[in-house]
């Protein structure tokens, strides 16, 4: 009875023009708030509660609040899983793991807080404060953090399946705030605050991200990709801002430039489309090759732009590398969502309804 109900409200809204997303179709199934009045108060316990394997998509709405008292893992068996915060600025996710010297804590400090979680080994594997290992998850409307400042790597997100979405989400940290951390499998950001430093954005994923504003304390790299030799796509950022951080947490960074990114290991692939690039860009763009000493000479490095706009869009002072240039239009078509993403639309919901756009 209620699957034809929605149905009947599907088919009404259809003939009406009811904008069906303001209904915020499908709504949720588990609640956790702080205040107990939910289901929950934990949201690891919510995510817990999820069935495993499930055809049906899950929604878990996680009501305004601090939530800095849980590291967090959504296991491979919760797929279709989406968690909506009540409110992007005020349900705020974060924890303060980071990686140190320290082997009798896995090299994760503080060892108190390791101590805690020491048990499940892939909630350990990094320091993240989310870490995603399911299929077709989707996080949206919230803010996820890693508080622990300028200490080393102290990930945000850790993101470890395919077809991974973040919508309308801050994603917070200062060194490595995001691993895509598994090769070939597809990650949507949009209209997202990505901030960071320190290769911030990581790994040999694929990640497309749309309409996002990704702001960087001076004196780092916003990307370390790592992306396999035969995979044709890495990071791509279209109608992106790349937008300048003050006031960095640590000393000496204010004032300094930023670059586009740094080779970190295989055959590393970021394109920037339709983009605008702040005055702070380096000029350079990749201006170190790093470790990597087939950088500079390999045309399987694919570091590419396109009508992009603002003083750090001109490429007049790009590094001379072999894979790093300016796309043409013809060539520009390749990097679409839909290219990029290939049979995966995340546009579009379950009920075919195209996702409305964002506003703050």
């Amino acid at each position: 009875m209620r699957r034809l109900k929605t149905y009947l409200f599907i088919a009404c809204a259809f003939f009406t023009g009811t904008n069906l997303l303001a209904a915020e179709i499908p709504k949720a199934d588990i609640i956790v708030a702080l205040d107990g009045s939910g289901q929950f108060k934990s949201i690891q316990q919510a995510i817990n509660a999820v069935p495993d394997n499930s055809a049906k998509r899950t929604v878990i709405l996680i009501k305004n609040g601090a939530y800095s008292t849980e590291k967090l893992i959504v296991p491979a068996s919760k797929i279709n899983l989406t968690i909506r915060g009540e409110s992007r600025e005020k349900t705020v996710i974060s924890y303060h793991i980071y990686d140190c010297g320290s082997p009798e804590s896995q090299n994760k400090c503080p060892a108190e807080s390791w101590a805690l979680w020491k048990d499940n080994k892939e909630l350990v594997r990094t320091s993240a404060t989310l870490t995603a290992l399911a299929e077709n998850f989707i996080a949206e409307n919230l803010t996820v953090a890693n508080t622990a400042g300028p200490v080393g790597q102290a990930l945000a997100l850790t993101l470890r399946n395919d077809k991974i979405t973040f919508n309308n989400c801050d994603i917070l940290g200062y060194q490595d705030t995001i691993l895509l951390g598994k090769d070939g499998m597809r990650n949507y950001f949009v209209d997202c605050l990505i901030l960071g430093r320190t290769d911030y954005i990581y790994g040999g994923g694929i990640g497309f991200f749309q309409s996002c504003e990704v702001r960087s304390y001076g004196g780092g790299w916003v990307t370390a990709p790592s992306t396999p030799e035969r995979q044709f796509y890495g990071y791509v950022f279209n109608q992106c801002k790349f937008t300048y951080a003050a006031n960095s947490p640590r000393k000496g960074d204010d004032g300094r430039k930023i670059a586009i990114g740094r080779p970190w290991h295989n055959y590393p692939k970021v394109t920037i489309l339709n983009s605008e690039l702040c005055e702070e860009m380096h000029p350079e763009g990749w201006p170190t090759t790093w470790n990597m000493t087939y950088a500079a000479t390999s045309d399987q490095l694919h570091l590419y732009e396109y009508n992009n706009s603002g003083k750090g869009a001109d490429m007049s002072h790009r590094a001379s590398w072999a894979g790093l240039r300016a796309l043409t239009a013809e060539e520009a078509k390749d990097y679409t969502m839909q290219k990029v993403l290939a049979d995966w639309n995340p546009e579009i919901n379950q009920y075919g309804v195209k996702r409305k756009k964002n506003s703050r």
